[in-house]
């Protein structure tokens, strides 16, 4: 077993058993109000061990790549945040975190974030914010934000596109989760003349709250 594996396996045992508690008591209340609503006694135990099954192995997955991705930052970060008493109410809220999400790229960011407010280089603010982010995202989302960024860059290393004001990009249909998490803002209209025709590609402008959260905590 290579250091590596072991410094993961170490890790991943102490902050399972910190989490052992939340996991059991969330999975236990979802199986039983499930298994009321349904008639059958065979069907319903059926059920149980299935989305008992299914939901340990999620969380396990998440936890684990949490971990990984902390420990690939910062080695030995796991084992010394979950040793320090003063971090308890901060580890029952990421393993709250992580309970809702279902992606291994959440998870990762997960653990990006929490570096980063450990490290005291984000706010508790900060990190509340792209916590809440990060339990929004699914697949759709991240293609989004994805593409978002690429347009960014495009239009800021063309120099054919120098034109458009700074910061904007092209989107005509923006998905509006972009713009509550103040990733774009809309652009007022100009009246009239070149600057409307110019304003048609460019109604919207990426905010340095965007390329920050791409940057620190979306970027694998």
């Amino acid at each position: 077993m290579s250091n590596k594996q072991n410094i993961n396996e170490i890790a991943l045992s102490t902050a399972e058993n910190i989490a052992d508690e939340l996991i059991f008591k969330s999975a236990t209340t979802f199986v039983e109000e499930l298994a009321k609503s349904v008639p059958v006694a065979s069907l319903a135990l059926g059920l149980t061990k299935a989305i008992s099954n299914y939901k340990t192995a999620k969380d396990q997955h998440q936890l684990l790549a949490f971990v990984q991705e902390a420990e690939n930052i910062n080695n030995g970060f796991i084992e010394n945040f979950f040793k320090d008493k003063d971090n308890t109410e901060l580890g029952y809220e990421i393993l709250g975190i992580l309970d809702q999400t279902y992606l291994g790229k959440q998870a990762r960011m997960i653990g990006r974030t929490a570096v980063l407010f450990k490290s005291l280089k984000i706010s508790k603010q900060d990190f509340d914010k792209y916590t809440y982010i990060i339990t929004r995202l699914n697949n759709h989302l991240i293609r989004l934000i994805e593409e978002l960024y690429s347009l960014y860059i495009s239009r800021k290393n063309n120099h054919n596109e120098s034109k458009y004001p700074e910061n904007t990009v092209n989107l005509q249909h923006p998905n509006m989760e972009l713009l509550s998490f103040g990733f774009i803002i809309f652009r007022e209209a100009p009246l009239f003349g070149d600057e409307y025709e110019l304003y048609k590609q460019s109604k919207y402008e990426v905010q340095n709250e965007f390329l920050e959260f791409y940057q620190k905590i979306f970027k694998d």
